[in-house]
């Protein structure tokens, strides 16, 4: 799938620690705490130097820090991390994606003195920014938006587009040009559905428009399924090209424990995370595959040489047979 010399973009979380809640991610169930099956843990600036070498590091065009479970300010050493990288590699392109609703003054201007190129997540103004991401501040991030631009730092405004904050797009737009950042990006990641509970189990609100069942005794109690791998989601469509993002990027994931895998979907802590039928069935298919992927104990060219067992997969009949859900949900095209 990829040669260790072909690498050129890493996707790395150092963090699967975050302070906030957001309903509709992976590392809680709606907004309550609950962990299906993941380690929460830090990568620290040793492990880092541990799994890049100097001469690795050279090689690479962009490392991009955004985690599947966890945010980088949730990593005191997330600055020193970033400034290594950049004693390597001057013309190296360092992304962060973060809630950064943390933090002090001088966390972001070492950030921005190491040039790297920071991503508000800014889902709104503040009447509507925590209605998704909760337990975040919206002017502590703005704050540190503020200083980490005056600092010569470069901001990116990215803003998920929901029912409830669409009518304040063009006003985030104009704010996010009047404070300094570079660009304001706009995504639609299909998040806009769903219940969202308080840390307790209490039902907070609703967000869009949801018809599900929303008491939450009886959703989070719910017997996980053993769904047909072919009925798991129903906006599959079957067997398709796959156009890997590994192959195309030379890209590779590493997650906070430095467990390495072929791309952030394939990310999902196979061997240990259980959460929701869609994940079951994809990581009941991956673990069989996954051998000596740990970087702080194996070579990073060790811990990518059973990628070609995933590229195989694509070759099968259908998903019983072994086909990855995840590569031809993720990667299909028609």
């Amino acid at each position: 799938m990829i040669r260790y010399s072909e690498i050129r973009e890493i996707h790395l979380e150092i963090s699967s620690l975050c302070n906030a809640r957001c309903p509709l991610c992976p590392r809680n169930f709606y907004g309550y705490p609950y962990n299906g099956g993941y380690v929460e843990t830090n990568l620290t600036l040793t492990n880092i130097k541990h799994i890049f070498s100097s001469e690795f590091l050279q090689q690479l065009n962009s490392i991009n820090i955004n985690g599947n479970f966890g945010d980088a300010v949730m990593n005191h050493e997330t600055p020193d991390i970033v400034e290594y990288f950049r004693s390597q590699n001057k013309d190296l392109e360092l992304c962060i994606s973060t809630n950064g609703s943390a933090r002090d003054r001088s966390f972001w201007t070492k950030l921005a003195q190491a040039k790297a190129i920071i991503y508000f997540c800014l889902d709104g103004l503040e009447d509507t920014h925590h209605l998704y991401r909760q337990n975040t501040n919206w002017q502590t991030i703005i704050n540190n938006a503020k200083n980490f631009i005056e600092a010569g730092g470069r901001a990116v405004w990215k803003m998920i587009k929901f029912d409830h904050n669409q009518h304040q797009i063009s006003e985030c737009k104009e704010l996010s040009k009047k404070i300094g950042f570079s660009k304001f990006s706009l995504v639609d990641h299909g998040r806009n559905a769903g219940p969202v509970y308080d840390k307790h189990g209490k039902l907070i609100h609703v967000m869009g428009n949801y018809p599900g069942e929303t008491n939450f005794e009886v959703i989070f109690h719910k017997k996980r399924t053993q769904d047909p791998l072919e009925e798991i989601r129903p906006i599959i469509t079957k067997y398709n090209k796959i156009n890997c993002y590994t192959k195309q990027k030379q890209s590779i994931y590493i997650s906070a424990e430095g467990i390495v895998y072929p791309c952030c979907f394939t990310g999902f802590s196979p061997k240990t995370f259980g959460k929701t039928p869609y994940h079951q069935a994809v990581n009941a298919q991956l673990a069989p595959l996954i051998n000596n992927n740990n970087a702080l104990q194996y070579t990073l060219e060790e811990c990518i040489s059973w990628f070609n067992r995933v590229e195989d997969s694509w070759t099968k009949d259908d998903f019983e047979n072994g086909r990855l859900v995840v590569c031809n949900d993720n990667c299909g095209s028609i």
